[in-house]
Protein backbone atom coordinates (compact mmCIF):
# COMPACT_ATOMS: atom_id res chain seq x y z
CA UNK A 1 0.00 0.00 0.00
CA UNK A 2 2.73 2.33 0.67
CA UNK A 3 4.46 1.04 -2.64
CA UNK A 4 4.79 3.88 -5.09
CA UNK A 5 3.30 2.35 -8.41
CA UNK A 6 5.80 2.73 -11.21
CA UNK A 7 4.80 6.14 -12.82
CA UNK A 8 4.12 7.84 -9.60
CA UNK A 9 7.97 6.96 -8.59
CA UNK A 10 9.78 7.99 -12.55
CA UNK A 11 7.67 11.27 -11.84
CA UNK A 12 8.74 11.66 -8.15
CA UNK A 13 12.27 11.13 -9.41
CA UNK A 14 12.21 14.15 -12.21
CA UNK A 15 10.77 16.46 -10.20
CA UNK A 16 13.40 15.96 -8.42
CA UNK A 17 15.77 16.27 -10.53
CA UNK A 18 14.84 19.25 -12.11
CA UNK A 19 14.66 20.79 -8.81
CA UNK A 20 18.02 20.89 -7.97
CA UNK A 21 19.55 24.65 -7.97
CA UNK A 22 20.98 26.45 -11.63
CA UNK A 23 24.62 26.56 -11.16
CA UNK A 24 24.82 30.45 -13.14
CA UNK A 25 22.47 32.76 -14.42
CA UNK A 26 23.70 31.95 -18.43
CA UNK A 27 22.66 28.30 -18.06
CA UNK A 28 18.99 28.96 -16.19
CA UNK A 29 17.66 26.89 -19.13
CA UNK A 30 18.74 23.35 -19.76
CA UNK A 31 17.32 21.10 -21.54
CA UNK A 32 17.97 18.25 -19.66
CA UNK A 33 16.60 14.67 -20.40
CA UNK A 34 14.91 15.04 -17.02
CA UNK A 35 13.24 17.94 -17.97
CA UNK A 36 12.51 16.17 -21.47
CA UNK A 37 10.84 13.83 -20.03
CA UNK A 38 8.32 15.16 -17.15
CA UNK A 39 7.62 18.23 -20.05
CA UNK A 40 6.17 15.04 -22.13
CA UNK A 41 4.40 13.81 -19.08
CA UNK A 42 2.87 16.87 -18.35
CA UNK A 43 2.09 17.66 -22.47
CA UNK A 44 0.50 14.20 -21.94
CA UNK A 45 -2.09 14.83 -19.94
CA UNK A 46 -3.29 17.59 -22.58
CA UNK A 47 -5.73 17.38 -24.95
CA UNK A 48 -4.42 16.43 -28.33
CA UNK A 49 -4.40 19.81 -29.76
CA UNK A 50 -3.27 21.42 -26.54
CA UNK A 51 -0.47 18.39 -26.90
CA UNK A 52 0.35 19.33 -29.88
CA UNK A 53 0.96 23.48 -29.52
CA UNK A 54 3.20 22.22 -26.11
CA UNK A 55 5.50 20.13 -28.66
CA UNK A 56 5.87 22.75 -31.08
CA UNK A 57 6.66 25.51 -28.79
CA UNK A 58 8.90 22.70 -26.38
CA UNK A 59 10.71 22.00 -29.74
CA UNK A 60 11.18 26.12 -30.65
CA UNK A 61 12.59 26.37 -27.42
CA UNK A 62 15.53 23.87 -28.30
CA UNK A 63 15.98 25.07 -31.52
CA UNK A 64 16.04 28.60 -29.63
CA UNK A 65 18.66 27.47 -27.37
CA UNK A 66 20.97 25.88 -29.23
CA UNK A 67 21.08 28.95 -31.72
CA UNK A 68 21.60 31.07 -28.34
CA UNK A 69 24.89 29.25 -27.74
CA UNK A 70 25.88 28.97 -31.02
CA UNK A 71 25.38 32.82 -31.29
CA UNK A 72 27.33 33.47 -28.22
CA UNK A 73 30.04 31.41 -29.37
CA UNK A 74 30.32 33.23 -32.76
CA UNK A 75 30.29 36.89 -30.95
CA UNK A 76 32.87 35.65 -28.34
CA UNK A 77 34.77 34.90 -31.84
CA UNK A 78 34.47 37.97 -33.49
CA UNK A 79 35.04 40.09 -30.08
CA UNK A 80 38.39 38.24 -29.56
CA UNK A 81 39.40 38.69 -33.59
CA UNK A 82 38.23 42.29 -33.17
CA UNK A 83 40.22 43.17 -30.25
CA UNK A 84 43.69 41.08 -31.52
CA UNK A 85 43.16 43.14 -35.28
CA UNK A 86 42.89 46.60 -32.88
CA UNK A 87 46.10 45.54 -30.96
CA UNK A 88 47.65 45.05 -34.75
CA UNK A 89 46.77 48.18 -36.23
CA UNK A 90 47.70 50.14 -33.01
CA UNK A 91 51.21 48.53 -33.12
CA UNK A 92 51.35 49.68 -37.27
CA UNK A 93 49.93 53.06 -36.24
CA UNK A 94 52.82 53.80 -34.25
CA UNK A 95 55.13 52.17 -36.87
CA UNK A 96 53.65 54.88 -39.56
CA UNK A 97 56.61 56.01 -41.71
CA UNK A 98 58.49 56.23 -38.46
CA UNK A 99 61.70 54.51 -40.30
CA UNK A 100 61.55 56.96 -42.78
CA UNK A 101 61.16 59.76 -40.63
CA UNK A 102 64.32 58.02 -37.97
CA UNK A 103 66.33 57.72 -41.76
CA UNK A 104 66.23 61.79 -42.11
CA UNK A 105 66.48 62.62 -38.63
CA UNK A 106 69.53 61.37 -38.60
CA UNK A 107 70.37 62.58 -41.55
CA UNK A 108 69.49 66.41 -40.36
CA UNK A 109 71.65 65.64 -37.17
CA UNK A 110 74.87 64.20 -39.37
CA UNK A 111 74.58 67.35 -41.57
CA UNK A 112 74.81 69.66 -38.68
CA UNK A 113 77.43 67.65 -37.17
CA UNK A 114 79.40 67.80 -40.09
CA UNK A 115 79.29 71.37 -41.05
CA UNK A 116 79.88 72.56 -36.97
CA UNK A 117 83.58 72.49 -37.51
CA UNK A 118 83.08 75.17 -40.16
CA UNK A 119 80.71 77.16 -38.47
CA UNK A 120 82.64 77.66 -35.98
CA UNK A 121 85.73 78.83 -37.92
CA UNK A 122 83.69 81.01 -39.41
CA UNK A 123 82.67 82.67 -36.48
CA UNK A 124 86.37 82.54 -35.53
CA UNK A 125 87.80 83.89 -37.85
CA UNK A 126 84.67 87.02 -37.60
CA UNK A 127 85.45 87.31 -34.12
CA UNK A 128 89.83 87.97 -35.24
CA UNK A 129 88.36 90.52 -37.99
CA UNK A 130 86.60 92.47 -35.32
CA UNK A 131 89.99 92.38 -33.18
CA UNK A 132 92.37 93.46 -35.73
CA UNK A 133 90.01 96.26 -37.07
CA UNK A 134 91.58 98.70 -34.71
CA UNK A 135 94.85 97.97 -35.09
CA UNK A 136 94.73 99.67 -38.39
CA UNK A 137 97.00 96.16 -39.77
CA UNK A 138 95.74 97.07 -43.18
CA UNK A 139 97.06 93.74 -45.06
CA UNK A 140 96.38 91.62 -42.08
CA UNK A 141 92.73 93.03 -42.70
CA UNK A 142 92.79 92.17 -46.32
CA UNK A 143 93.47 88.99 -45.84
CA UNK A 144 91.26 87.80 -42.82
CA UNK A 145 88.72 89.49 -45.16
CA UNK A 146 89.95 87.59 -47.66
CA UNK A 147 89.51 84.28 -45.96
CA UNK A 148 86.02 85.56 -44.89
CA UNK A 149 84.42 85.72 -48.41
CA UNK A 150 86.09 82.67 -49.42
CA UNK A 151 84.69 81.41 -46.47
CA UNK A 152 80.91 82.86 -46.22
CA UNK A 153 80.07 80.39 -49.67
CA UNK A 154 80.93 77.68 -47.81
CA UNK A 155 78.96 78.77 -44.70
CA UNK A 156 76.20 79.71 -46.82
CA UNK A 157 75.77 76.60 -48.95
CA UNK A 158 76.14 74.38 -45.78
CA UNK A 159 72.98 76.18 -44.28
CA UNK A 160 71.58 75.38 -47.57
CA UNK A 161 72.06 71.93 -47.35
CA UNK A 162 71.18 71.90 -43.15
CA UNK A 163 67.87 73.70 -44.13
CA UNK A 164 67.17 71.81 -47.06
CA UNK A 165 67.70 68.61 -44.77
CA UNK A 166 65.56 69.87 -42.20
CA UNK A 167 62.73 70.69 -44.80
CA UNK A 168 62.76 67.11 -45.66
CA UNK A 169 62.45 66.02 -41.98
CA UNK A 170 59.63 68.35 -41.59
CA UNK A 171 57.63 67.33 -44.33
CA UNK A 172 58.27 63.44 -43.16
CA UNK A 173 56.27 64.46 -39.87
CA UNK A 174 53.67 66.65 -41.38
CA UNK A 175 53.05 63.39 -43.69
CA UNK A 176 53.34 60.73 -40.98
CA UNK A 177 51.45 62.86 -38.73
CA UNK A 178 48.55 63.15 -41.63
CA UNK A 179 48.64 59.55 -42.49
CA UNK A 180 48.16 58.64 -38.60
CA UNK A 181 45.83 61.00 -37.83
CA UNK A 182 43.78 59.30 -41.03
CA UNK A 183 44.20 55.92 -39.54
CA UNK A 184 42.76 57.31 -36.56
CA UNK A 185 39.60 58.77 -37.54
CA UNK A 186 38.88 55.55 -39.58
CA UNK A 187 39.03 53.51 -36.35
CA UNK A 188 36.40 56.46 -34.70
CA UNK A 189 34.06 54.84 -36.83
CA UNK A 190 34.15 52.12 -34.67
CA UNK A 191 32.28 54.01 -31.90
CA UNK A 192 28.50 54.03 -33.36
CA UNK A 193 28.73 50.33 -33.77
CA UNK A 194 30.45 50.00 -30.14
CA UNK A 195 27.88 52.32 -28.44
CA UNK A 196 24.82 50.12 -30.27
CA UNK A 197 26.49 46.31 -29.23
CA UNK A 198 26.71 47.71 -25.15
CA UNK A 199 23.00 48.71 -25.77
CA UNK A 200 22.00 45.01 -27.32
CA UNK A 201 23.93 43.48 -24.62
CA UNK A 202 22.10 45.48 -21.87
CA UNK A 203 18.70 44.23 -23.18
CA UNK A 204 20.29 40.61 -23.15
CA UNK A 205 21.49 40.96 -19.70
CA UNK A 206 17.58 41.88 -18.95
CA UNK A 207 16.34 38.83 -21.45
CA UNK A 208 18.22 36.62 -19.46
CA UNK A 209 16.47 37.83 -16.00
CA UNK A 210 13.43 37.39 -17.78
CA UNK A 211 14.04 34.34 -18.98
CA UNK A 212 15.58 32.70 -16.10
CA UNK A 213 12.47 33.66 -13.97
CA UNK A 214 9.95 32.14 -17.15
CA UNK A 215 12.43 29.08 -16.35
CA UNK A 216 11.47 28.58 -12.91
CA UNK A 217 7.85 28.86 -13.80
CA UNK A 218 7.75 26.50 -16.44
CA UNK A 219 9.72 23.88 -13.77
CA UNK A 220 6.94 24.80 -11.74
CA UNK A 221 4.30 23.90 -14.07
CA UNK A 222 5.72 20.67 -15.21
CA UNK A 223 6.00 19.47 -11.38
CA UNK A 224 2.28 20.40 -10.97
CA UNK A 225 1.72 18.46 -14.49
CA UNK A 226 -0.32 21.91 -14.77
CA UNK A 227 -0.86 22.50 -19.09
CA UNK A 228 -2.43 25.91 -18.84
CA UNK A 229 0.50 27.34 -16.37
CA UNK A 230 3.03 25.27 -19.06
CA UNK A 231 1.69 26.61 -21.75
CA UNK A 232 1.89 30.45 -20.62
CA UNK A 233 5.73 29.78 -19.43
CA UNK A 234 6.79 28.20 -22.65
CA UNK A 235 5.09 30.76 -24.59
CA UNK A 236 7.23 33.58 -22.36
CA UNK A 237 10.37 31.50 -22.47
CA UNK A 238 9.77 31.23 -26.65
CA UNK A 239 9.25 34.79 -26.53
CA UNK A 240 12.32 35.80 -24.67
CA UNK A 241 14.61 33.76 -27.01
CA UNK A 242 13.36 35.02 -29.56
CA UNK A 243 13.99 38.30 -28.81
CA UNK A 244 17.82 37.28 -27.28
CA UNK A 245 18.08 36.04 -30.78
CA UNK A 246 17.64 39.01 -32.43
CA UNK A 247 19.55 41.12 -30.39
CA UNK A 248 22.48 38.82 -30.67
CA UNK A 249 22.26 38.71 -34.17
CA UNK A 250 22.24 42.43 -34.32
CA UNK A 251 25.82 42.21 -32.40
CA UNK A 252 26.83 39.94 -34.46
CA UNK A 253 26.22 42.48 -37.60
CA UNK A 254 27.53 45.02 -35.59
CA UNK A 255 30.83 43.08 -34.54
CA UNK A 256 31.46 42.53 -38.52
CA UNK A 257 31.04 45.63 -38.96
CA UNK A 258 33.69 47.02 -36.22
CA UNK A 259 35.55 44.51 -38.17
CA UNK A 260 35.62 46.35 -41.70
CA UNK A 261 36.42 49.11 -39.97
CA UNK A 262 39.60 47.39 -38.29
CA UNK A 263 40.26 46.11 -41.80
CA UNK A 264 39.69 49.33 -43.17
CA UNK A 265 42.58 50.82 -40.94
CA UNK A 266 44.77 48.27 -41.20
CA UNK A 267 44.87 48.69 -44.88
CA UNK A 268 45.30 52.80 -44.67
CA UNK A 269 48.04 51.63 -42.07
CA UNK A 270 50.02 49.52 -44.60
CA UNK A 271 49.82 51.78 -47.50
Amino acid sequence: MNKLKPLTLLLSLLLALISLPETSAASAVELTPAVQAAFDLTAATAVPTVRARLNEAYAELAALKGQYDDREEQIRKLHYSNQQELIVVRKQIKGIDLAKVSRLETVYATAKQKYQPLFDQYSALNRRIRLVKGLKDKTLNAVLRSQADAMKLLVQLAREDISGKLSQLKAAKDARSKKVTAVRQTLAGMESPQISIKSHKSTVTALNKRVSADWSDFKAAIRKQNTVLTSQSLSSLVSGYRQIAASKQKIIELEQKVAGVISSAKKQAEA
